[in-house]
This record gives C-alpha cells, structure tokens and sequence, in this order.
C-alpha cells in the first residue's frame, strides 16, 4: 500500500493541481505546515473536482493508518496541520484525529464543505484542538448546489460555518473559480457581508486540472472575476488573497496594481512543477518569484499576449519576504519605546489586529494581503502589554473591521493598559453606535489618517473614491463624542503643498484636534522608492512652515516630528523643537532603517535623531541635513495617556 501511496504522491506533485486528490500528506515547507488526508469520498461532487474517490480505499483510510500519517505530520518543526480530503467529516472519528493532531500545541486546521457540521459537532471538535477551518463555497444560494451537485448543500454549508464560528473557530471560506462559476463568483463578498457571515477572509483557489479539462476556466475569465472579487471586496473591507497553492502570473491582469494585495509571491515559488515561462517572462521584474503559466493554460491566447511587469512598485507589493505565516508573525505585534517628556521611556504595543483595509494607500508599508493573526496572538499581545502597564495602539489594516474590536478594548481595560489608541481612517466610524461602543469600551484617543483637504487629493492617495466624505463623517461623530483625537497626515508628492489648506479645513471643522506629522518612508519592500512618491524635504518645508504658522494662530497642535515617521531634527523648524523628549532615540525598531550624513557627526541632536530612512537616502543622499551646534531646552509635554 505505501508504495501505491508513493505513486499517487509523485503524480499528483507533477500535476501540481491545488485542487487535484491531496497527497497522504503534503509538507509546504516555506509555511511549516502539513496537509494529511483523512479520506478519499465526499457528500458533494463538483464537477471540477480530482480530489473525490467514489469509494474508499480501505487500507488507506483505516484509524491506524491515517493516526500514523498524523504522527508523522507533528515530527520536525510543523506549525500548522491540515486535515484534509475527500470530506473529512464523513469520519465518525474525526474529533480524535484532531485531538492527535494538537498534541505538542500544533495549529490544527480542517479543509471541509461544513455541510455535515452542526453546533454539537462544532463545539466536540473546538474541544478537541480545531483552530481554524477552511469551508469551500463555490456560488451563493441555489447556484452553488448545481455545482457540487448536492441539493440543499448550500445551506447546510452556512449553518456549519456559523455553528464553526459560534464555537470559537476562525472560518475562511475557500472559492476556486471555474467556468461554471465564474460569472457567479463576483457576488460572494456581497453576500457574504450581507448575511453578516462570521468569516475572516476569502480564499481564491484557480484549478488548472480537472477530470475534464473544460471546466477550467481560461486565464482571461479567471483575471476579470479575480479583479471584480477585488475590487467588491475592498469597497466592503473584506479581506480577500490567493491560496497559497494557487499560482496564476499577475501579468494576466491588465491593472495588476489592482489585485496585487491578494499575491504573496517570494523567491521559493520561482520554481515549481507544472509552470514554464513564456517569452515575455524575459522582460518581467517578477520572473525571479513567479513560476509563469501553469502547463495547462500554456496554449491560451493570453499567455501569448500578456505585458510583462516592469513597475517595480508593483512587484513591491506583489512580495511577502519570507512566508505568510512567518510574515504575519512578524507584521502582527510591534514592540517600542514610547518617548515621553513626562513619564519618560513608556513601552508601547502595536497591534494589528488584521491586515486587509478599505482603502489602497500606496505609501502603507502593511502588508494588507495577509491573512489576520490567530485569535490568541493578539489576546496574548494585549495580555503583555497589560503586564507592562504599556500604552496600546490597535492598528491594521484597519481595525474598525474586525468585529471583536470592542471586545480587545475591553480586555486591555481589564489588564490594566496605560492607554488604549485607535488607529483607523474612521470609515465605519461614521456609524455613531460603533463609536459610541468603542468609547463605552474605554479607547482613550485615536489616531485618524485623513490625507487631503479635499475629496480630491485624499481619494486620489488612498486609491478608494468616496472615502474622504465617510472619513470626515466619522470625525464628526469622534468629535461628538468628545474623544481626543489626532489626525495622521502623511506628506507625500500628491498632497504636501496641500497641507496650508488642510489646517484651514481641521480649524474650521474640528478646533479640537491635533495634527501628527508624518512624511512618506520606503520603510518595507512594498513602499515604493520613486520620486512620484517621496518628495524632497527641501520641497515640503516651505508649505509645511505656512501650515504651522496657520496651526499656531488657530490653536492646533503639530506633533511627530521626533518620532521614526518625522523629519532629522536639524531640519524641523526650531519652533516645534522645544518639546521633544530629551530622551535617546530608540534603536531596537530602526536599526539597518536609517543612515546619517557627514553633517551628524558632533550634532547635538545626534543622540536624539533618527536620521535619514535608507530609502529617502537612496533617492537623494544626505546633503539636506545641516549640523547643530546648540538645541533649545526642552519643556513638559503630555503624551496623552494616564500615568
């Protein structure tokens, strides 16, 4: 039996299909995680679909075999185990399987139709050690049945998903897109925020393979529902990526810059089985991390006619640096010093509590394709943060569209954070009861990112027309409820000379509030490096010196200049100097971030400045930086948290 097992194994590698029969057990080595096939049939028979068997094999599917597969699965450094199919909840014993499978603190996952799941179920397996699942919705409503060819499937799918999600699992809904759905699939986030369905994120999956070849969809079809997805999906905040083992070439987009979010390419996916490149892959930036055209799709009309990528801006964002897993890992918890005049070095958490936004700025160094971190990774952040009586920031991608915000302000209030600060656009804040909420809850201030004066110059920043107008209205009921507030306004090409105007409209509208200063940094690969994004500092003083004159006579205060997103000290106007922290800068967070000029050498601001980022250096060198001989004295500011 095992070298049968073998020869479907070294098959189905060559085929290399995410949607082909899973092998016994398949290792994505770049994520640490293990997929063990718990059986071979299934409740429903979609019609793409190479994975289902009509019959079990005995020896394959017997307890003692597939508990042997799931030992070998936890050996080594595994991080995640997936327990796939066929349908695994066909298995009368699946919630053993899931209790063996978490032993050692493994992350267990189920790949599943959910159509078999109800709350007892749900609840025996949440028991056991199931984490997280994975539920495939190919359509919504009664079209989905047509194609898994199991009437009432659908809906016996959403009462499994909400019975998963009411006893604690994180559900992703998982959706390949095939000729017959094609057309369909673009009204799935739609209806998925619609019913207010309890799950993180959609999943896309493109077969390249099926029992007949015509249910694939061409390349050109699969481009136009994935950017359609996209696009619904951000006008929604609704979190949306490939699957990690779908590969399809972003040049088959004719806007890849519009669905770069949902790739996470990086160097280990350069080569893989079933891809060839074509002759255009020559002239690509991406071709170092991009397989090129599956096998199957070589012979479409697209892969003769596609643009190779040149914009390095685009593969950019296109990247994660290492693993998704390990990305998230690294994106998800921030650690800092916080620089007070008054309480001195206070430590501060940033955390996000999801990746995905509404909004599409070019200059956000988050990588917003990423799945959210695991529930507990951000209850444990905020659980040591409470431990060190830290100020919290929750960030995102935007937080407002996790639903168990109010619930992480709550919990921090309860473990006794220093301050608790929202990061947000304020696009769903213009919901007076969530602000309300999130006030009861106990935030102590925000941080609002609105960009531009005008509709304009913001939307043209954040790359989400209408934006402005909801972020205003939710600074409107911000200010209702009499929240200390500061607004995120970051320097960029498009809107520097803006910034005059920008104290006008913040004085006229909200005499309240203060501005923080922030100027556009390549801070991570995504950002890009180009001077259509980061103007020179020399070019944004002049407007920024009128702006603070405009601030000073209307009572606002201009902040951030001394912190990592500010400007070198020696070039900040002398009148804002006074308050910064005496301090040393911090360097765990910004080391290999930053460069200094032959002018730092015996400044007096030296060991309180950050210097130049490497990316603004790279663009225009050091000669803007001017040595000081003398820094003002400094005076007691708040920071705005509680001691």
């Amino acid at each position: 039996m095992r070298d049968v097992v073998a020869g479907v194994l070294q098959r189905r590698r060559e085929r290399f299909d995410p949607l082909a029969s899973t092998p016994w057990l398949v290792e994505t080595s770049v994520m640490r995680v293990q997929r063990v096939v718990t059986n071979e049939t299934c409740n429903q028979n979609c019609w793409f679909c190479n994975a289902r068997r009509a019959a079990e094999q005995p020896e394959f599917v017997a307890r003692p075999a597939v508990r042997r597969r799931i030992l070998e699965a936890r050996a080594g450094d595994t991080q995640e185990i997936w327990l796939t199919g066929g349908e695994p909840t066909l298995r009368s014993d699946l919630a053993d399987l899931v209790r063996r499978a978490a032993e050692g603190g493994k992350r267990v996952v189920l790949e599943t139709n959910a159509a078999l799941i109800d709350e007892p179920r749900a609840q025996s397996l949440v028991a056991a050690g199931l984490c997280a699942a994975r539920v495939q919705l190919v359509a919504w409503g009664p079209a989905a049945d047509a194609i898994t060819r199991d009437p009432g499937g659908f809906d016996a799918a959403i009462r499994g998903i909400r019975a998963l999600a009411a006893a604690g699992v994180s559900v992703e809904v998982t959706t390949p897109i095939v000729r017959r759905n094609a057309s369909l699939v673009v009204a799935l986030p739609g209806e998925i925020a619609a019913a207010a369905l309890p799950v993180t994120g959609l999943v896309l999956v493109v077969p390249t393979a099926a029992p007949d070849p015509r249910e694939c969809a061409p390349l050109e079809d699969v481009a136009a529902a994935v950017t359609a997805i996209a696009d619904s999906a951000r006008g929604l905040g609704f979190a949306v990526r490939f699957d990690q083992a779908t590969f399809v070439p972003p040049c088959i987009f004719p806007k890849p810059e519009r669905v770069a979010h949902l790739f996470a390419l990086n160097r280990g996916y350069a080569s893989l089985p079933g891809f060839a490149r074509v002759d255009a892959c020559g002239a690509c930036v991406v071709s170092d991390r991009c397989p090129g055209f599956p096998e199957a799709a070589r012979s479409s009309p697209l892969s003769k006619t596609v643009r190779p990528i040149v914009a390095h801006r685009v593969r950019r964002r296109l990247t994660v640096l290492s693993s998704i897993a390990e990305q998230v890992a690294r994106e998800a918890v921030g650690r800092d010093v916080l620089r007070s005049s008054v309480y001195g070095a206070v430590p501060e958490y940033t955390v996000r509590v999801n990746f995905h936004c509404n909004q599409g700025c070019e200059f956000c160094f988050v990588s917003t394709h990423l799945p959210p971190a695991a529930e507990e990774t951000v209850r444990a952040a905020i659980a040591a943060a409470g431990r060190e009586r830290a100020v919290l920031v929750l960030s995102g991608g935007e937080p407002t569209l996790n639903p168990n915000l109010c619930e992480y302000v709550r919990l921090a209030k309860r473990l006794g954070v220093r301050c608790v600060e929202l990061q947000s656009n304020a696009i769903r804040l213009a919901d007076a009861a969530l602000t309300r909420e999130l006030v009861d809850a106990g935030v102590d201030r925000a941080m609002i990112s609105l960009h531009g004066s005008t509709a304009e110059i913001s939307d043209a920043i954040t790359g989400a027309p209408g934006t402005w107008a909801a972020t205003v209205r939710g600074l409107d009921r911000l200010a209702e409820a009499d929240l200390p507030v500061r607004l995120n306004f970051v320097f960029c090409r498009t809107n520097y000379l803006d910034f005059p105007r920008y104290v006008d409209f913040v004085a006229a509208r909200w005499p309240r509030v203060g501005i923080v200063f922030s100027f556009v940094a390549a801070h991570t690969d995504v950002v890009p490096r180009t001077p259509d994004l980061i103007p020179r500092f020399s070019d944004v003083l002049p407007p920024l010196l009128v702006g603070l004159e405009r601030a000073r006579a209307a009572g606002i205060e201009v902040s951030g200049f001394d912190s990592m997103c500010g400007l070198p000290l020696c070039l900040v106007p002398e009148s804002e100097r006074g308050g910064f922290s005496r301090l040393p800068a911090t360097t765990d967070s910004s080391v290999g971030e930053f460069v200094k000029g032959e002018a730092c050498v015996g400044c007096v601001e030296n060991y309180r400045c950050y210097g130049v980022r490497r990316g603004y250096a790279e663009l225009y060198g050091t000669g803007e930086l001017c040595r000081q001989s003398a820094a003002p004295a400094a005076t007691e500011a708040q920071d705005g948290c509680s001691p």
